[in-house]
């Protein structure tokens, strides 16, 4: 595939392993260029094939924290994995605009991270990025109003302030999404999917039936700040447009009982969740 690489990168390009194949195979041996361009690329398949366990050129190491450290876990308490980053990439040469490339580096460090069981924090990617936090945090920002959804652990964990991921999962599924459809824009699981849009689910009923917010946490066990996003959400997208997802969660989790009933019933479930 033919690249259009920035004149200023073009030496940077160069110094790749199937570049530098191809120009030994050219200047030492004479081939005709098609023959080094196939040799090059034949060798550098078995050197994936071969040693895809290794890093790559570009790559670094790095300790990142597991996807399943709850927040609140102090720092020495965290379980750490040892990931493989990509700060570089050939690629990489075809983007001219710096704020483009930054753009670029942090989803695919984030999802890297992301696809080996751990979350990157944004401190984590401004230390290796070689940026502020603040400059970080202001690039998420903009590639989430676009529609991105950057794995950070902030993001993930519904650390510190923001709109989580979970709001921007249920959007895409108010708004007529398959969870196919989310699970490949949000790199998020099923089962996952699942878990939002019932806890979404019966805030939606509890609303309904009068419940305020205060109850609603009891009720349920999530935090204040997750109630007020799906509040948000219910208000949001209580339309014409959107009535036909709504109708179909009021189907599926509404309790017959009266809200009373339901509140003590569910106060005194051990769970302090409605079975489902």
């Amino acid at each position: 595939m033919f690249l259009e690489i920035s004149k200023e990168y073009l030496s940077t390009f160069n110094r790749q392993i199937q570049t530098q194949l191809y120009n030994e195979l050219l200047r030492d041996y004479s081939f005709p260029r098609a023959v080094c361009r196939s040799l090059s690329d034949l060798f550098t398949s078995y050197l994936d094939l071969y040693f895809s366990s290794q890093r790559k050129e570009g790559q670094i190491i790095f300790h990142a924290v597991s996807k399943k450290v709850p927040a609140g876990v102090p720092v020495e308490e965290m379980h750490l994995i040892p990931v493989r980053l990509s700060l570089y990439e050939p690629d990489d040469c075809t983007i001219k605009n710096q704020q483009d490339l930054l753009d670029r580096r942090i989803i695919r460090i984030s999802n890297e991270a992301h696809y080996q069981g751990t979350l990157l924090t944004q401190a984590d990617i401004a230390i290796l990025m070689g940026e502020s936090t603040k400059t970080i945090a202001r690039h998420i920002a903009e590639l989430e109003k676009k529609g991105k959804l950057i794995p950070t652990r902030g993001k993930w964990k519904d650390i510190g302030p923001g709109v989580s991921h979970k709001k921007r999962i249920l959007e895409l599924y108010l708004k007529g999404d398959e969870y196919t459809d989310i699970e490949r824009k949000t790199k998020h699981s099923g089962e996952a999917i699942m878990r939002y849009i019932k806890d979404f689910a019966r805030i939606l009923v509890l609303t309904d039936e009068g419940f305020n917010d205060t109850e609603l946490r009891i009720i349920t066990g999530l935090s204040d700040k997750t109630i007020r996003e799906y509040n948000d959400l219910i208000e949001t997208y209580s339309t014409e447009d959107y009535q036909e997802r709504l109708t179909q969660l009021r189907a599926m989790f509404r309790k017959k009982t009266n809200p009373q009933k339901a509140k003590e019933t569910d106060q005194g479930s051990s769970s302090g969740r409605w079975s489902t």
